[in-house]
């Protein structure tokens, strides 16, 4: 398989460029040789670590393709990690590939396996628009299903209790009561909870909204109109969402060795 090959295939079926938020790094990051070489071992990865590089430089990988860039905001200054890598980079024929936010709301991304993973039946979904007025299906409209007693009213602490089980969560945080029934949830795969996001949820008859990350602010927000707020780790749905890439790109391309690296979340939880 070239180079070209899977750029082509990622592009199209599993990130498509046109669902990235605004600004985002996309596609092809990092390059040194032609598009069209042969690649024969391909690395999936939540970052970009020196850690990770020294993994791709031993296995001889030719292709990295990362779910955050190498880069996140403009260079003012040196950084002598970012130098590291840099050079490592530049003696080995290695290829970057970053997914970024089109990855969140794609067919199969990371908002879809959320909602698979958390046994939730698709409604419809949850779109939002880029700033040159483009919808992105960022996330999905669900209703939590039930597992064996048809009778059984699901409660928000029911749903936190199967993120825990089903994610490998030790803690959660979350804001709302845990005795309310949830009925509607919006699961959005990013790290996206702004409040005008919220405020559509609701719009939709959400009484829950899953995502990675929530401020305080949003946190107010949510407690004083009534919706339960739930944070999941950045690191957990990433990492289920590349585990299933890894075996669809496996099955796609049966001559290329492909590997997940499996680094560490960085934040942990002191109990």
């Amino acid at each position: 398989m070239n180079l070209q090959e899977i750029k082509k295939y990622l592009s199209r079926k599993i990130a498509p460029k046109v669902f990235r938020l605004d600004s985002d790094i996309y596609g092809l990051q990092y390059d040194k040789k032609k598009s069209d070489r042969l690649i024969r071992k391909v690395v999936l990865t939540m970052d970009l670590s020196l850690e990770m590089i020294y993994f791709a430089v031993k296995n001889k990988i030719g292709l990295i393709i990362a779910n955050n860039s190498l880069i996140h905001n403009p260079i003012n200054k040196f950084n002598f990690i970012l130098i590291n890598k840099l050079s490592l980079l530049s003696k080995y024929p290695i290829s970057i590939y970053v997914l970024s936010s089109s990855f969140i709301g794609a067919e199969g991304g990371i908002s879809d396996t959320l909602v698979r993973a958390l046994y939730f039946k698709l409604e419809c979904l949850f779109e939002i628009k880029n700033k040159v007025g483009i919808n992105i299906p960022i996330g999905r409209i669900c209703s939590p299903l039930k597992y064996v007693d048809k009778n059984h009213i699901i409660t928000l602490e029911d749903i936190l209790n199967r993120i825990k089980t089903n994610l490998n969560m030790k803690a959660i945080s979350y804001i709302g009561d845990l005795n309310k029934p949830i009925k509607k949830i919006c699961v959005v795969g990013g790290d996206n909870s702004k409040i005008s996001f919220i405020t559509k949820a609701v719009k939709f008859g959400c009484d829950c909204y899953i995502s990675g990350k929530i401020n305080y602010g949003e946190g107010i927000f949510a407690r004083d109109i009534g919706i339960n707020l739930i944070e999941i780790s950045t690191y957990k749905k990433g990492i289920l969402t590349l585990k299933k890439l890894c075996n669809i790109l496996s099955l796609e391309f049966p001559h290329v060795e492909f590997f997940l690296f499996e680094s560490k979340d960085p934040f942990k939880t002191y109990f």
